[in-house]
Formats: structure tokens, C-alpha cells, sequence
């Protein structure tokens, strides 16, 4: 059974289409009902309900099969039998709706009757396959496959919307908050800015990036990385690996454990199966948990229970230039195993080409090892590695592969125990091979398994789950270093919430618990000195209550308090609203929220190489590594409590190579720097022996401090620098007013504007560590009475031009405090300070008539650079302006849609881990088709994205994505 109340009703983009109240089916709620007779094969097929469950244990080509046969052998004993084709159509308040056409396709001749005036229809039919499509005046039209049996009665009940409900939401609640009491509701009963993307725009689109998806949503950022993965974050201050956002899918938080990244692309859920996606602007409320100060996506999946059926799709895409392409196969396969009882698996199989791009950092390290073999391999070694590991490691330095393979699979059966409770269990597995971009640089992933086993229940008002979110790396590794990646770590969370309401409704409380514990695994890869002494435990307690001050203007209030097992401190988050609806189409929200973002495991933990630093010093041997605060901080003071104490490349293996602390004095660095200009053919022999025997002091030639980041200098005696302390939360004071409303039953606009305050912001990875190097301008001063001064200022020329303060480094500023291996420039993270900034966002859909709408957003970021107290500014990095434009054109009659979209952004810096510089606005054009073919049960799609191949790269150190077409068929079995 291919039915379906949401995804092929209406076309209005709205949340109401197949939102769901948590405590009915846990995440899915359908407005039809099916008759045993649709769920159940009898003994005639062949196929037995034992043979279902036999194959739901199989592998997943086994199960993909299986459906294949069930399919066909369904299909045909069902033939040339007659069956009764029933229901009622209701609107959105389950009021019937009198006269509605039904119409039938599939059978010949076409047949359709009216429904009565309880809107009650009846049709007799020969057992089949058809497509019903429900219409009526001020009513979106719907349309849906079903399955007639060969004898008894087939029940399909229809809900239609009308377009005033449509655009407000339908009175169906969003999963705001997990639940449907306090803060969810319609969209303009909602106290948080909320866009929802439908099932249907989602199977609209064909691609191979879920990030697209999100790109007509305001406030949402993306930065693409290739053919399927993205950054994605909401109102600005994105990075090259972020995790900011909180990723949701089925309630279940979705980021890689520990890494705490969202890859999308690591997610098991496929598009067909995505019920909605709901999109969250600005913090999250003190329901959603901790880290929710950077706004919410929650993508939630069909539940069995109500939609029934099995689909294949295939899919293929290319650029058309002779560039990347790929291949795509997926299915969805659901089942009633009884009335209460029902099942689905589902998965799909990608392989293509990526888009390439050539990192200068990667080139550089790979021209480095592979002239320096040698070299290469004792810097592995040096960092623990064997003598096999480190030829391997150094072997692979820079070798990107460009192939995307990807399998995914996920299983889920739900069982519902009573008219308002339901159990649900879940496990997903995806296993990913290609690039991913970090803060280190890109990484080559291969076989990397990402998988979740879920449980979930609801009851009445009670909510409750645990999970588990596990990560694999398999043999991946990063580029810039050639050493494999180990990543084994795993999540484990339990949540409960409960709610209670008084005075008839107005007033209602929600409560609830959270717990979670994270456990670094890396086998010393990632987390380095701090693996044993990484795992982390948080858990937070909340209370919510809404009041109905009046009948038109409710208030919220909600609180909750975090205690973290690294944190001193406990930390509370408030909030607070007021939400006005003057009539049902129109909704005011005042709010005030106060959330946090705790510090990751890599914040605190992270001790990883990340290979030869950025051109020119990587090819001296300057390497990087990133390292966490640990729980209590770090000093960059040396032995002697100065700052004068540095690891260079040039320090002899015998004297303990470049992981040896020694003293920054002018006496050694002269001698390095003697060894360098020798080494590098500036000066012959000789001149080298006669440099060597001076020995010139600190007052004679002037050690330097250079900072790498903005190549500014000063003398070595006069650097300080602050010790590093723990990381601590970062909260997030957001003030906002919105407006959601109807505007003549046509058009809906939705807008807000806010004020937000970011205290101790995070920082991305950032350069801790100074380079050392001897000032030119006294070098050339001091060898002049010795050399003449031509002579002399040609010496020190090799170091720098003369009077330049930015010379030849000859180590990086370190200390016993930190786990440098080698000459390692240290990058970590740091709370930097406030952030002050405002915004607005705006959207709007309208029907054009009853088959054309329009859509569009606009939103805009008051900045995109924020300085800080030490002078390096912040990137929001993300444009200040962006926006989209579109317009869909889609006859439920014909089975054909078409829609085009323009997207455009402003230009913007990038400040992320040395993905540094500026990225062009950009305007960009993307186009869809569709077409349920007649007399079949298949559906033809196709998309183009950057129509005209626009050289468009979305951030630094990212490939040009340009011009991709993608053709997508999808068969419903039944």
C-alpha cells in the first residue's frame, strides 16, 4: 500500500501536511485508515506473513528481493478480482466535506464518483492498483496510490486542506520542543520562529545532497563540499567542520559522537522516507536539551503504521562536461504485521565521482615528503607510529581519491499498545567512503560506519527514549598527514518527559530529564595524551509552563539547569514568550532565551598531528598539531618560566630532533640559520664553516616573535602570553519578535527580527604558537663590520629583505605544558569574548492560482566579522544577505510539477582553520520536473542545480560546484 495523506496532498509549502503530535503514533499521524484486507496477503498469494518477517533478518539485497516478489506476486493474484474502494473526506477541523470528486485512474474506463453530503463515497472496483485524486472548491487537491483487495473493503480516508490551512499549518502540531503542549502548535501558535520542508518538496527534488533541501528555508546556511556533503548551520557562524547546530532525526541526536560534527550525509534516512524536515530559527527552547543555541533541524521519517508499501528508486546525475556524475538506488518497504504491529526497512546504494579540487597546503606537504622521504618517516615515528605505518602514512600524503561510495540502512517497527501509546525501535547504519574537510584539512574517508540503535516510547503526555549513536572511522585518514584516523567512539543517551495541565486547558505544564554520556575512543589518534581521561557525562533537568493569560495571548515560561561532569559549574538556561492570536490566521510571539553550547570532546580533548603546515613553512618542516584545553588549562611557559623556548626542524636528531624543547637564543638559532642558508644553496661551504664559528648573542642579532596569523612582530624578550584555560560553555541571549500570518486565504508571510548576544564565544582552531626567527635588520648590523656591508646585507637578505621584520622561521614558540612531537605549531580553541550582532528574516508563499505558487525568503545579518580582544576577528562566516525566489507549478490531475528557483547570496570572509579568504556572491539557478507516468505506478523526476554552471565556490578550500543534472525514476511496488 502506497497511500499517502501528506505527501502527495496539496501544494502549498506548510507544515500541515503529515505533522505529527507526539503521543498519538510517535512521530507519524494519518488522516486514512486502512482495512485489514490491504495489510494482510492470504494463503492463495503464496506469501505468508512468516515469509515477511523471515526476510526483515536477511541481508538488505535479500530483503530488496524479497519485495521485488512480494511485489509482483501481490500484484498478480490480485487481478480480475472485485473489491470495494471506501471512505469519508474531512478537512483539517474533521468536518466533512460534502461533494468532494473522487476520481479513479488505473482501471479502463476511468470511473469517479461524488461523496455525499457527510462526505461519505463508495466505489466498487475490480481488484488493482489505482490512483485516487480528491478534489473540491477552497480545497488543495490530494492525491494517493491504494491497493484494492481481491474481496472485502478497502478504506481510504481522506483529509483535504483547505489553502488558508495550508499556509498556517493546518492545525496539525509541529514536534517543537518534543511535544506537542507548550511551545508546539500551528506554526503561528509556535513561540519559535519555525519553517517546515514538506515530504513533498522533498520528493520533488532529485539529489544527492539532503542539504538542498534546506536551501529555500530563511536563515539557513550552507556551505556544499562536494556531491553529497555540506555544512549547515542557521543564522551565521558556520565553519569548515561544524557541529553547531542541533542535528535531530526521530527525536535522536544525529551528529557523529564525540566529533560532535553534522554530516547529513552520514544519516540512514533516506529522501523517501523523510516525512518532513523542521527547521528551527535562532535558540532552541529548554525542552530541545543542551547545545541548542544555534537554532534546530529535525528531520522526521514515516512511521509504518501509517504509511504502508514498497518503493525502488533509481537515480543518476552528471554535470554534463565529462566532470562528476553518480548512480543512486534506494527502496522503502513497510508493512502491517497486524492492526497494531508494523514494520520497514529501507536503504540505498550511491556511488560517482566527487568534484575535485586542489589544495596548495596538500601539494606542498606531498612535494615535502616525497623529496624527504627520510624525513617524512621520522616524523612519523617520532609521533609514535612504525616503521610500516610511516611509509604507508607518508605514501598517501596528498592523494585524494574522488570516488563517493555510500550504503545505508535503516529498520523500524512500531507498535502501537494503546489509542494514545506507542513503542518504536530503530537501528541505522551508514557506511561512508570519500572527502570530508576539517579542521586540519580535508580527510580521505574509506568504510567509515556511523550506525544508532534507538527506543522510544510515548504514552498520553509521557515521552520516553534512550539511545545509542555509534562511529567507526575504518581507514581513513587525513590528507595533509597520511596518518590513518582512528575513531571508535560512541553516545549513549536516556530522556524522559512528562506534562500535566489544569484550569481547562489553561494551564499546562512539561517536565522532563536528560542524560548523556560521551566516550572518546581514538586508540591515541585524536585524542592523544588526553584518551584515557575524555569521557563525558552531562545531565539536565526542565519545567515549562503555559498559561493562557487570556483567550487570545498565551505566555511561556521555561527553565532548565546542566550539569557537566568537565564544567565547575552548573549552568541555567531561561525562557521566556509571549505569543498573540488575535484570529486563527494570525500569530505575534515576543521571546526572550537564554541557551548554551557546552564544550565538545574536541574542545577539550582533541591531541592530533594535522601533518605539514600551510605554504611556505611546511616546507622548511613546520607541522601542526591540534590540541585541546584538557580540564584545566595550558601554559606556553618554558622551564624557566619565560617564553624563550621553541621546537625548530633544523635540531639534529642527535640532540633530540624537532620534538626537542630548546632554548630560543640568538647562539643556536645563528646556527641553524647558518645551516639553512647552506642547505638551501644560498651560501658555499666555506662561507658556511667562517658564519659558523661566530657567535653572535641575543643583543647582538634580535630573536623575533611572528605571529602566523597576521605576520605581525615583535622581539622574543617582550612576548607574553596568556595562559590557555579550560573552555568553558558558551551561552547565547537571543531577543526576538515575530509575526506568522494569512493574508486573504492566499498568501502567508512569516518574519522576525532579532537581537542576539554571544558571551565567551568559542573559537574555531586557532594558531596558539608564535614562530621564532632572528630579526634582519640587526643580523645585517651586526655582520657589517665583519663583512662590508654588501656582503653583509646579502646574508641578511636570505632571512628577510632588510628593515623587514618578518624573517625565515627557525622554530615555533613551545613549552613542556603542551604534546608538541615535533615542530608543531599549536592550534586550539578559546573562548575569545562577546559577539554583538542583529538580523531579520522573512518569508512568503502565495498561490498564484490553484497548480502555481510562489515562494521566497530574504534574511540579513547586521555583520560578518566581529573583532575580539586579541585583535583576530571572528568570521560569521556566512553572507549578510541571502535569499530565494521560487515558483512551482504542480497539476494533481496530470501528475506533473515543474519548478524553478533562484538562490543568491552576498559575498563574505571565511576565518576557519586556515581555510581563510573571501568568498564571491553568488546567484544561482535550479530547475525540477516530475511526472506520475498514467497506467503505472512510476514516477519521473529530474532537477538541474546551477543551471548555468556558475563558478561558485560556497567557502575556502571547497571545490566549484557547478552544473549538475540529476534523473530520478521511483516505482511504488504496492
Amino acid at each position: 500500500m502506497a497511500a499517502s495523506c501528506r505527501d502527495q496532498s496539496g501544494f502549498a509549502r506548510s507544515a500541515g501536511r503529515g505533522a505529527s503530535e507526539l503521543g498519538n503514533r510517535a512521530g507519524n499521524d494519518c488522516d486514512f485508515k486502512l482495512s485489514e484486507s490491504t495489510f494482510k496477503f492470504d494463503p492463495p498469494t503464496g506469501i505468508s506473513l512468516g515469509f515477511v518477517r523471515l526476510n526483515m533478518h536477511q541481508p538488505f539485497v535479500r530483503a530488496l528481493l524479497s519485495t521485488f516478489l512480494v511485489g509482483f506476486l501481490f500484484t498478480g493474484t490480485a487481478a480480475a478480482q472485485q473489491g470495494t474502494l471506501t471512505g469519508t473526506v474531512t478537512n483539517e477541523t474533521g468536518a466533512a466535506v460534502p461533494q468532494a470528486q473522487v476520481t479513479i485512474r488505473g482501471g479502463a474506463p476511468r470511473t469517479g464518483v461524488l461523496a455525499n453530503d457527510e462526505g461519505v463515497y463508495v466505489v466498487n472496483l475490480p481488484a488493482g492498483s489505482y490512483v485516487v485524486i480528491v478534489t473540491h472548491v477552497a480545497h488543495a487537491d490530494a492525491r494517493f496510490d491504494v491497493s484494492v483487495g481481491r474481496s472485502g473493503t478497502t478504506t481510504l480516508d481522506v483529509s483535504l486542506l483547505t489553502q488558508a490551512a495550508a499556509l498556517t499549518g493546518g492545525g496539525v502540531v509541529v514536534t517543537v520542543d518534543r511535544t506537542s503542549v507548550g511551545a508546539g502548535g500551528r506554526l503561528i501558535e509556535s513561540a519559535a520562529t519555525t519553517d517546515v520542508i514538506t515530504s513533498q518538496e522533498i520528493e520533488e527534488f532529485a539529489t544527492f545532497n539532503s542539504a538542498d533541501h534546506l536551501r529555500n528555508a530563511p536563515g539557513v546556511d550552507v556551505v556544499t563540499h562536494g556531491m553529497q556533503n555540506s555544512n549547515i548551520v542557521v543564522r551565521g557562524f558556520n565553519n569548515i567542520f561544524s557541529g553547531s547546530l542541533h542535528m535531530l532525526s526521530d527525536y535522536r541526536m544525529a551528529g557523529v559522537p564525540s566529533l560532535r560534527v553534522n554530516l547529513l550525509h552520514f544519516i540512514p534516512t533516506i529522501d523517501d522516507d523523510i516525512d518532513r524536515i523542521e527547521v528551527v530559527l535562532g535558540p532552541g527552547s529548554a525542552l530541545y536539551g543542551p547545545n541548542t543555541a544555534n537554532g534546530v533541524v529535525h528531520i522526521l521519517s514515516k512511521s509504518p503504521l501509517s504509511e504502508q508499501g514498497t518503493s525502488l528508486t533509481v537515480g543518476s546525475g552528471t554535470n554534463g562536461g565529462g566532470g562528476p556524475s553518480a548512480y543512486q538506488g534506494s527502496m522503502r518497504s513497510a508493512f502491517l504485521l497486524s492492526e497494531n504491529l508494523g514494520v520497514k526497512i529501507s536503504g540505498q546504494y550511491l556511488s560517482g565521482d566527487e568534484w575535485e579540487y586542489v589544495d596548495p597546503t596538500e601539494q606542498t606537504a606531498q612535494a615535502f615528503a616525497d623529496a624527504n622521504p627520510a624525513v617524512c618517516q621520522a616524523d612519523k615515528i617520532t609521533r609514535g607510529l612504525s616503521m610500516g605505518e610511516a611509509g604507508v602514512a607518508c605514501d598517501r600524503i596528498g592523494d585524494r581519491k574522488y570516488e563517493v561510495e555510500r550504503w545505508s540502512l535503516e529498520a523500524r517497527a512500531d507498535y502501537q499498545f494503546a489509542e494514545d501509546g506507542t513503542f518504536v525501535t530503530t537501528y541505522g547504519r551508514n557506511t561512508s567512503s570519500g572527502i570530508e574537510l576539517t579542521g586540519l584539512g580535508a580527510g580521505q574517508t574509506e568504510d567509515w560506519v556511523y550506525d544508532f540503535f534507538q527506543a522510544r516510547l510515548s504514552k498520553g503526555r509521557l515521552f520516553a527514549q534512550g539511545y545509542y549513536n555509534g562511529s567507526n572511522s575504518g581507514n581513513s585518514f587525513l590528507l595533509r598527514d597520511g596518518v590513518t584516523l582512528v575513531d571508535e567512539s560512541s553516545l549513549k543517551v536516556a530522556q524522559v518527559q512528562h506534562g500535566i495541565g489544569f484550569a481547562e486547558g489553561r494551564q499546562d505544564f512539561t517536565y522532563g530529564f536528560d542524560y548523556y554520556r560521551t566516550n572518546p575512543a581514538s586508540a591515541g589518534r585524536i585524542y592523544g595524551a588526553y584518551e584515557d581521561v575524555d569521557e563525558m557525562t552531562e545531565w539536565g533537568g526542565y519545567l515549562q509552563s503555559k498559561t493562557a493569560l487570556m483567550p487570545k495571548l498565551d505566555l511561556i515560561i521555561a527553565g532548565r539547569i546542566d550539569s557537566h561532569s568537565v564544567l565547575p559549574n552548573n549552568v541555567f538556561s531561561p525562557r521566556a514568550a509571549l505569543v498573540f492570536k488575535p484570529n486563527e490566521n494570525h500569530g505575534i510571539r515576543l521571546t526572550y532565551n537564554k541557551a548554551f553550547s557546552t564544550p565538545s570532546a574536541l574542545n577539550y580533548f582533541l591531541d592530533i598531528g594535522g601533518g605539514f603546515a600551510p605554504a611556505p613553512i611546511g616546507a622548511l618542516g613546520f607541522t601542526t598539531r591540534a590540541y585541546g584545553s584538557g580540564r584545566d588549562g595550558w601554559s606556553l611557559r618554558g622551564p624557566d618560566d619565560t617564553f624563550a623556548w621553541m621546537r625548530s626542524p633544523f635540531t639534529p636528531a642527535g640532540s633530540g630532533g624537532a620534538g626537542q624543547l630548546v632554548p630560543a637564543q640568538t647562539p643556536l638559532m645563528w646556527q641553524y640559520y647558518v645551516g639553512v642558508l647552506a642547505a638551501t644553496g644560498g651560501i658555499d661551504p666555506a662561507t658556511a664553516a667562517f658564519l659558523a664559528s661566530l657567535t653572535p648573542g641575543n643583543g647582538d642579532i634580535v630573536p623575533l616573535a611572528i605571529d602566523p596569523n597576521t605576520q605581525a612582530a615583535l622581539p622574543l624578550s617582550q612576548l607574553v602570553l596568556p595562559d590557555l584555560p579550560p573552555t568553558m560553555e558558551s551561552t547565547t541571549q537571543t531577543f526576538e519578535v515575530g509575526w506568522t500570518g494569512v493574508i486573504s486565504d492566499r498568501i502567508s508571510i512569516a518574519a522576525d527580527l532579532y537581537y542576539t548576544r554571544k558571551n565567551d564565544f568559542v573559537s574555531p582552531l586557532l594558531v596558539q604558537t608564535p614562530l621564532i626567527a632572528l630579526d634582519p635588520a640587526s643580523m645585517e648590523a651586526y655582520l657589517t663590520p665583519i663583512l662590508g656591508p654588501a656582503y653583509a646585507a646579502a646574508i641578511a637578505a636570505g632571512a628577510g629583505a632588510p628593515g623587514n621584520p618578518v624573517a625565515i622561521p627557525l622554530g615555533v614558540q613551545s613549552s613542556n605544558n603542551v604534546g608538541a612531537q615535533g615542530a608543531d605549531l599549536i592550534v586550539s580553541y578559546r573562548n575569545v569574548g562577546d559577539i554583538d550582532l542583529w538580523g531579520g528574516d522573512i518569508s512568503f508563499q502565495a498561490f498564484l492560482t490553484n497548480e502555481l505558487s510562489m515562494t521566497g525568503s530574504f534574511s540579513h545579518v547586521s555583520d560578518d566579522t566581529f573583532p575580539i580582544s586579541d585583535g583576530s576577528p571572528i568570521a560569521l562566516n556566512a553572507p549578510k544577505e541571502k535569499g530565494t525566489v521560487g515558483l512551482a507549478y504542480r497539476n494533481v490531475l496530470s501528475g506533473l510539477s515543474a519548478s524553478a528557483r533562484v538562490r543568491f547570496a552576498s559575498g563574505f570572509p571565511a576565518i576557519s582553520a586556515g581555510f581563510d579568504g573571501d568568498v564571491d556572491s553568488s546567484s544561482l539557478v535550479d530547475l525540477t520536473a516530475g511526472y506520475k507516468i498514467p497506467s503505472t505506478r512510476a514516477t519521473l523526476q529530474a532537477s538541474v542545480t546551477n543551471l548555468f554552471d556558475t563558478d561558485w565556490q560556497s567557502f575556502v578550500g571547497v571545490p566549484a560546484i557547478g552544473r549538475f543534472m540529476m534523473l530520478r525514476v521511483k516505482y511504488d511496488l504496492f
